[in-house]
């Protein structure tokens, strides 16, 4: 679509001088703006790209605008103001052809700021939904993409108000910090892609470490205390940062709440197989005393270790 306006903005341009008010490119320009605002905004959390409603309450303004310039056009009716000085001099028709083109790209502008509220608002919700389980490197290149979005967006503003201006100078210099914009875009995608591949492969790795420690029920920090990121990390011979990549990227939750899952099912297995004390369990799993254990298997299970095993153990 941006390819299609500044294509639209080759006939502003005769010896007269440069068109402003021109229809068409502020037509599709708009509408390059409306896929701008509503993929950030599914980019940020929100789902106004899914809403067909919203797509038709958008694109009924340009695209009206659109068929009126085509059918002006077609017809020899078309008007191309060069200059606001003379707009009013000795010409009606061009004074009202001005100023209904006028109250439309007013409709347009007001559909801009409805737009940028969007992305702003989308924005916000991005933030709150941020946890804890976000790791350092997908901060880093989240900070990079929300960087481009807010940068699009300017240049997004700069271009619109461009077309008001009897200059061709800012057109050339917004196309060639766009053209900036495409490439930097292009290199923040392909180091991302280059992260999944790579954190794809670790988790592979992470994945068969952790399976063969879990098995291990012998100097394994997961069953006798309550492990650190450094402490697991050490264990499986991995990264730190890359085992908190896994984590949040495969296990969707926190370090602890995983090993806290894994350490009931672990007791819940010696339970059933073994006649080891409930007080043993609790202390060699790194739980401070029996009622601790209790408590968090009741809320697992919804019995306490010992009815656990009187209802389970055959």
């Amino acid at each position: 679509m941006f390819a299609i306006y500044t294509i639209s903005t080759f006939s502003i341009c005769s010896k007269k001088g440069i068109e402003v008010f021109a229809t068409e490119p502020i037509g599709f320009l708009y509408i390059t703006f409306i896929m701008f605002t509503l993929f950030s905004s599914a980019y940020f959390g929100r789902n106004y790209h899914k809403n067909l409603v919203v797509w038709l309450f958008l694109l009924q303004y340009p695209v009206v605008l659109l068929l009126v310039h085509a059918f002006v056009l077609i017809s020899g009716c078309y008007s191309k103001i060069y200059t606001l000085s003379s707009i009013f001099q000795n010409d009606r028709l061009l004074s009202a052809v001005f100023i209904a083109r006028l109250v439309w790209i007013g409709i347009i502008i007001s559909g801009y700021m409805l737009m940028i509220g969007i992305i702003i608002d989308s924005y916000f919700h991005f933030r709150k939904s941020l946890t804890q389980l976000t790791t350092e490197n997908v901060l880093s290149m989240r900070r990079d993409e929300i960087i481009d979005i807010a940068i699009y967006l300017i240049l997004f503003v700069w271009m619109m108000i461009n077309n008001f201006l009897p200059s061709l100078l800012p057109r050339i210099l917004t196309n060639i910090f766009m053209t900036i914009m495409i490439a930097r875009t292009y290199y923040i995608y392909r180091n991302f892609i280059h992260y999944s591949l790579e954190l794809s492969k670790m988790n592979i790795v992470i994945h068969g470490k952790l399976k063969k420690l879990m098995g291990q029920h012998i100097n394994n920090p997961f069953y006798t205390s309550n492990p650190t990121l450094e402490v697991v990390s050490e264990a499986l011979g991995v990264d730190k940062n890359e085992l908190r990549d896994y984590i949040y990227s495969e296990l969707g939750t926190t370090l602890s709440a995983w090993t806290s899952e894994k350490r009931i099912l672990y007791i819940s297995q010696q339970l059933l197989k073994t006649n080891r004390m409930v007080s043993e369990l609790a202390l060699s799993c790194g739980y401070s005393n029996p009622p601790a254990l209790n408590r968090a298997f009741k809320q697992r299970f919804g019995v306490t270790p010992s009815e656990f095993r009187a209802k389970n153990k055959g």
